[in-house]
């Protein structure tokens, strides 16, 4: 575990050592602060205030985000020749790639702690529902959980940051455009069972407060999933 813990410390370090982190950190904060005073905004129409968008907008973002994050991760290491000493090292797959997955995890957790003085005002000032605020935050992390397993998969796969960035991304909207099956999915089997698979389908109802265990069940099954694949690829460059 204390292996684990050292990639993964040495990882996060890695990103705060560099201007991409701050970049995208600035990115967040900004679009945060941009949503939250339309939400504000909006508190005087006779919807009254309503939080879910907050997380909503913000899952999108991530989107964006986590491919960045997770380009790099294996991709530059293959490519400059350092993954194999990594490799060869008293170290197993498994924790070079959970050393690496934590790592961009905790860098998420940074992210969202930042935006906890939203909800923290709505409750100061105003009157808030409790349900919407834990249940965005449990989507969020479920979501950035899963990408960022998928993005470690994605840049096992090349030696090209860039190129493994574009198939990160690709992969993580295909499966958000899945949800826009939602409404065929009423009156067709196929698209009722295709969109079970999208990641909107399972986060909306978090947004609304309502944790349910299978939605739970499906991005800690992605985030596995994604993981045991990246751990088998390590594998497979010992019989290269």
């Amino acid at each position: 575990m204390s292996k684990i813990g050292h990639i993964a410390w040495k990882e996060l370090k890695g990103y705060f050592s560099s201007w991409m982190a701050y970049a995208i950190l600035a990115g967040w904060m900004l679009i945060g602060a941009m949503i939250w005073n339309q939400i504000t905004f909006d508190a005087a129409t006779p919807g009254g205030f309503q939080i879910a968008p907050l997380y909503g907008n913000l899952l999108t973002i991530l989107l964006f985000i986590a491919p960045l994050l997770t380009m790099r991760l294996l991709a530059e290491e293959k490519r400059e020749g350092s993954l194999e000493m990594l490799l060869t090292s008293p170290l197993t797959e498994w924790q070079v790639t959970l050393g690496k997955y934590f790592g961009a995890l905790a860098f998420v957790a940074a992210m969202l702690l930042f935006t906890t003085h939203f909800p923290f005002f709505a409750f100061r000032y105003g009157s808030l529902d409790a349900g919407p605020v834990w249940g965005g935050y449990i989507a969020l992390f479920c979501v950035a959980s899963a990408f960022i397993a998928w993005g470690l998969f994605c840049s096992s796969l090349s030696d090209s940051s860039v190129l493994a960035g574009f198939l990160a991304f690709g992969g993580l909207l295909i499966s958000w455009l899945l949800g826009w099956l939602q409404e065929a999915a009423q009156s067709s089997d196929l698209a009722a069972f295709v969109v079970q698979f999208s990641v909107l389908t399972h986060v909306q109802p978090m947004l609304r407060g309502a944790i349910d265990t299978k939605d739970l069940v499906f991005f800690a099954s992605l985030t596995w999933l994604f993981l045991f694949a990246t751990v088998r690829v390590l594998e497979s460059r010992k019989w290269r």
